[in-house]
Formats: C-alpha cells, sequence, structure tokens
C-alpha cells in the first residue's frame, strides 16, 4: 500500500517546487493535473498545449529567478513595460522549446522506471530532513501547494525522460587539447602595423552647404523629427500602501482573534507507526497475516519479520516504517486501528484493509506544543492590519469610481470626497509618461481616440495589485514632424558632419590605396607594435580593425578604412603577426569553455530542428495577445 501511497506521491510539484528551491526546473507547468476544468491554453505544439496556467506560474518563477540575481535593481527594471513584454516572450519561447524536447523524448521511446522517479524524488533536498527522505515532510509540501501525488509523480516521469535526451546532446560534445591551444594562439595573439586619422575638425571649416542641400537632407530623413502624439491628463491615483498608516490596531480585537483561532497555534500530538502488509483478500493472505502476528506475540523482531514477509517493497527494507502519519492519509480501517494504540511498542491485531493485512506497531509519541498569544501578537497585528487595508483600499476603489461616474467631466468630486490629491501633468507621450501612468493598461486608455474625444473620466484602471488611477484627458496633440524651420541648425550639423565625413573618407580611401599599392606617401602614420587584443591605449576601432585584417602574405598589404568613435576615419595598415603564447595552466579551463560553448551551439541546433518540424501554434503573444503561427 505504501509503495503504491508514495509512489503516487510524486510528480507534479517538481517543476514549480524546485523552480522554487533550486531552480533545477525552472519554467513548470501543473494546472492540468490539479482540476478537470478545460484551461485556456497560450500556445499549441503538435496539438499538445501549454496552458495559460503554466504560462502564469512559469512567468511568476522567471521574475522570482530574475529578482534574487538582480536584486533591488529589478524594481527598476520591472517598471518597464518593455521589459516585461520581453520576459513574457522569454518565457513563452522557453515553454514550446521544453514542450518540443519532451514530445521527441516520448516519440523516441524514452522511459523512466518507478524506481528511477522514487529515487529521484528521495533525493530532493526539499523532502528531506537531516539528510534523510521524509514522508511527512514531502506529503506536506504537496498538500500545501495544492499538488496531487500522482499528478507530480508523472512530471517528475517527463522531466527525468527530457533529462535523459539532454544528458545524450551534451555529453556527446568534446574538445580536443589541440583545439584549446589553437584558441590561445589566437586569443593571444599580437599584431603589429601602423595607423594614421582623419579628423572631422579639419574637414569641417571647409564644408560649404547650400539650402537645397539641407532641404533635401530634411526630406530624406524626416523621421528622425517625428514627434509622437501627446496628451495632458488629469488623474487621482489610489495607493494601498498609503492607507496602511491610518490603521490602527486594537489590542482587544487582536487578543479575541487569538482565542477565536487558538486551535491554529496548537500542534496536536504525532504519531509515528510501522507496519507489515499482506496483499490480498483471501484466507491465505489473513492467515499469513495472523501467522506474522503470532510471530510477534512470540517475541520475533519487527523489522525483521517485515523485511521478510511485508509485500510493500517500499518500506519493507527499513523494518515496515511509515515514519510519523496524520489521520486520512491512510485507509479508514487503518487509522481506526493505528491510532487506537496507546503506547510506543504497542501491535495492532490483524487489520484488513483495501490493500491487503496488515499487522501495525506504534513506534513513536511525538508530543504536540503550542504557541504563547505573546510569541504571535505581532504576526496576528500585521495580518490584521493587511486585511484592513485590503478592505479599506476597496471601500476606497468602490466609492471613487462612483464618484467619478456621478460627476463625469471632472475629477474634483472624487477627490473632495476621499482625500486623494487630482494631478495635472504636462505633455508626455507614451516613452515618457508619469510613473503612475507608465503602465500599458493607463496608456492605451489616455491615447485611446474615442475616449479622448469623450473628455470624460475614466474607469478605475488597475496599474498593480495595490495602486490604480482613475484619468481624464485634458487635451492631445496628434503625432507630427517638426518643421524644418525649427529644426534648421540641426539639419545643418548632420549636413556638414556627413560631408566632412565624405571628405575624410575619401582622403582616406586613397591613403589605403597608395600604401596597398606600395606606393610611397607623406602621411604620417602612427606605428604599432606587437599589441594584443585587450590592448586599451589605442582607440577601440583601430584594435579591432588590425585583428579583423587576414594576415599579409610576405609580399602582400592588408589595409583597412574604420570609423572611430567620433565620427572620424583611422587608415589601419597590418604589416605582422606573432603567433600567442599557449598557457598550460589555462588549458583545462579553456577546454572546458569549449565544450561549453560547442553543447549551448549543439542543443540550440536541436531546439531550432525540431521546432522547424514542429506544428507551433502561439495562441498567445506574449507583447499583444495576439494568436500568431509558426
Amino acid at each position: 500500500m505504501l509503495d503504491r501511497i508514495r509512489e503516487g506521491s510524486q510528480s507534479i510539484v517538481i517543476k514549480a517546487l524546485l523552480v522554487l528551491i533550486a531552480l533545477t526546473f525552472a519554467l513548470a507547468g501543473i494546472g492540468g493535473y490539479i482540476t478537470n476544468q478545460p484551461e485556456p491554453a497560450v500556445a499549441k505544439v503538435n496539438g499538445e498545449e501549454i496552458t495559460r496556467m503554466d504560462f502564469d506560474r512559469a512567468v511568476e518563477n522567471e521574475r522570482s529567478r530574475q529578482q534574487q540575481q538582480l536584486g533591488d535593481f529589478y524594481a527598476t527594471l520591472a517598471a518597464d513595460p518593455a521589459f516585461n513584454q520581453r520576459l513574457r516572450s522569454q518565457v513563452l519561447n522557453d515553454l514550446v522549446n521544453q514542450k518540443v524536447v519532451e514530445l521527441y523524448a516520448r516519440d523516441a521511446g524514452l522511459r523512466v522506471s518507478d524506481e528511477q522517479v522514487k529515487a529521484a524524488i528521495r533525493n530532493i533536498a526539499a523532502f528531506q530532513v537531516a539528510g534523510q527522505f521524509d514522508n511527512q515532510t514531502y506529503q506536506m509540501t504537496l498538500n500545501g501547494l495544492g499538488y496531487t501525488p500522482d499528478g507530480f509523480a508523472e512530471l517528475m516521469r517527463r522531466d527525468l525522460a527530457r533529462t535523459q535526451l539532454l544528458q545524450a546532446i551534451v555529453e556527446t560534445q568534446f574538445a580536443l587539447p589541440t583545439e584549446a591551444s589553437a584558441v590561445q594562439q589566437l586569443l593571444n595573439q599580437q599584431r603589429s602595423g601602423a595607423y594614421a586619422t582623419f579628423e572631422l575638425a579639419n574637414y569641417l571649416s571647409t564644408v560649404e552647404v547650400t539650402d537645397e542641400e539641407i532641404a533635401q537632407w530634411y526630406d530624406a530623413n524626416q523621421s528622425r523629427f517625428n514627434v509622437p502624439e501627446q496628451v495632458k491628463v488629469e488623474f487621482v491615483a489610489l495607493d494601498a500602501d498609503a492607507l496602511a498608516e491610518s490603521i490602527e490596531i486594537d489590542e482587544t480585537a487582536v487578543r479575541e482573534w487569538f482565542e477565536q483561532n487558538r486551535a491554529g497555534y496548537e500542534t496536536p500530538d504525532r504519531y509515528r507507526f510501522s507496519h507489515i502488509l499482506i496483499e490480498g483478500d483471501d484466507e491465505a493472505a489473513r492467515a499469513e497475516a495472523q501467522e506474522v502476528l503470532t510471530k510477534l506475540t512470540e517475541g520475533a523482531d519487527f523489522a525483521e519479520l517485515a523485511a521478510e514477509y511485508s509485500d510493500d517493497i517500499f518500506t519493507a527494507e527499513t523494518g515496515g516504517d511509515l515514519e510519523f502519519l496524520e489521520k486520512g492519509l491512510m485507509d479508514p480501517e487503518f487509522d481506526e486501528a493505528a491510532f487506537a494504540l496507546q503506547e510506543v511498542g504497542d501491535i495492532s491485531g490483524v487489520v484488513s484493509t483495501s490493500f491487503g493485512y496488515h499487522v501495525i506497531k506504534l513506534t513513536d509519541i511525538e508530543k504536540g506544543s503550542s504557541t504563547s498569544y505573546e510569541e504571535v501578537r505581532d504576526e496576528i497585528v500585521s495580518e490584521m492590519r493587511e486585511e484592513r487595508v485590503k478592505q479599506a483600499y476597496y471601500e476606497l476603489q468602490q466609492k471613487a469610481s462612483e464618484l467619478a461616474f456621478d460627476v463625469p467631466d471632472t475629477l474634483q468630486a472624487v477627490a473632495d470626497e476621499t482625500g486623494l490629491t487630482v494631478r495635472t501633468t504636462s505633455w508626455f507621450n507614451r516613452n515618457n509618461a508619469p510613473t503612475a501612468l507608465n503602465n500599458p493598461a493607463a496608456l492605451q486608455q489616455v491615447f485611446n481616440q474615442d475616449f479622448i474625444a469623450e473628455g470624460l473620466n475614466s474607469d478605475l484602471i488597475e496599474t498593480s495589485d495595490t495602486q490604480a488611477v482613475i484619468v481624464r484627458v485634458l487635451d492631445y496633440q496628434a503625432a507630427s514632424v517638426k518643421p524644418l524651420d525649427e529644426v534648421r541648425a540641426q539639419v545643418l550639423d548632420n549636413v556638414r558632419t556627413e560631408k566632412a565625413q565624405a571628405a575624410a573618407r575619401q582622403d582616406a580611401d586613397a591613403l589605403a590605396a597608395s600604401l596597398r599599392a606600395g606606393e610611397t606617401t607623406d602621411v604620417q602614420m602612427a606605428a604599432i607594435d606587437s599589441v594584443d587584443r585587450r590592448n586599451t591605449e589605442l582607440p577601440r576601432a583601430v584594435v579591432q580593425s588590425l585583428f579583423e585584417q587576414a594576415v599579409p602574405s610576405d609580399e602582400g598589404v592588408q589595409v583597412a578604412v574604420t570609423e572611430l568613435n567620433s565620427g572620424a576615419l583611422a587608415v589601419v595598415q597590418l604589416t605582422s603577426a606573432t603567433v600567442g603564447e599557449v598557457d598550460e595552466a589555462m588549458q583545462a579551463q579553456l577546454t572546458d569553455q569549449l565544450v561549453n560553448s560547442f553543447t549551448q551551439q549543439g542543443y540550440g541546433a536541436f531546439v531550432e530542428a525540431l521546432r522547424a518540424e514542429a506544428d507551433v501554434e502561439l495562441l498567445l503573444n506574449a507583447n499583444t495577445d495576439q494568436a500568431s503561427q509558426e
């Protein structure tokens, strides 16, 4: 029986659980195992759905992971709608990749045995106490997260099958010592040559620009002077956190709440049992169980008999130990007999259940405990304050919404009755909205043409779990292009710079051509003597150009023209290259890096090939919530 119970206790929480614990299964979904109700799908892969619950959980898991990794900086990123859109898009893409690999593993016939699933679950640190698998911790974790043991086991089985496939890909990658040496020789290579720069300042003074050139450049580059549509709005902001300061908790109410919920702060006695299971429902099985009971009454060791007789293979090897059990986990007949035992060492009679016949022994009693009021007072106050803030925030939302509807052409009535402040913005567009309105829902509302035309108050717009706004557009400016007269100076600078660059490039190309032809030139070139890729004394573009050029032959010349960060041009000549030295101490590390690189490339190509062959339908586009098809 316990074999079947514990085997069932293993499979769906793994992705959600291990994401929270070790991020082993970072993007996980479990919705279909919790309820039989159909769920909306965000994608289909070869007809198999990825549910919205899977997607939402994976998004939250990724947010938690990034928050742990980035710390306080994450809050800054999360406030940017574009960041959230990219995150959702990446999560959806990862879930599709995960699904195509899973389906390939299944179609390839990869299977995981029950024993492998059991062993993997027993090795999960979250289910262990003092380094040992603890059944109660395991059961409580699953129950607390609302997952079924059977579902957890099935998900674990799929993950292990997929892991087998990925290991087969990963473990085939290797790097030869000669490859690592060749890479070191390239990385540590040194090059020599010379370069000359053509500064724009030397050309700008000679450039002449006509009105016609200014007009032509402006017409060809009008997109640079686009002014996006803009609005001025007034709004009131609702903030649940601001309400917390006004919430007071009466000590009497705290005490009353504690008394009413005292049971939640008391831990009952815990009972640990061992059992011997004889499967079957016939007389032979009962007789065998009775034989075991007789031997026990004659002084036989319970653990030895469990190892010899018990059909529960999972517990037989541990003396029949079931660990600490709570009522309701086992069959009613088992519970009734087990919890009727009074003293440690007491043994039941033969107990019949749907799994067969049991002989049960009480092996330990752990006395319960209770928590005093003083120990939990602060926690209760915090919870009561949170609940009252939620209620006050809900009431504020309702009142503000009603007032905004009743007096639709101003927000002053809302402010007068609620104490909120009406704020008026300056002109803003979608990219520089005030913080309180920098939310997709709020921006969609204030730039909605029908809403703008009405000039009325909006409905309540929730921008987060604890914040909301009500807005009204005061003025609107359509998208436009700045007139030439307004940007003439900027256009003139651009035209002059481009003409100066063209003149500089003409001279740079002429010098490069002379060098390639082996001609003598009077242009002074700065020598470059044995520099490596990490050189910081030369302009970065010069170093990059130097190492991008092919090594010259004995009679050849390598020359290239490159643009510096300042806009100036440089002619870079490569004269020689020296093979880099190989550091034996770095060989092992570099080999590992090469293997990792090859592995990532191989896995990426594998997944890309699977997706190319798969029928992938994205029912939810992470940016627009619109369907798309691959």
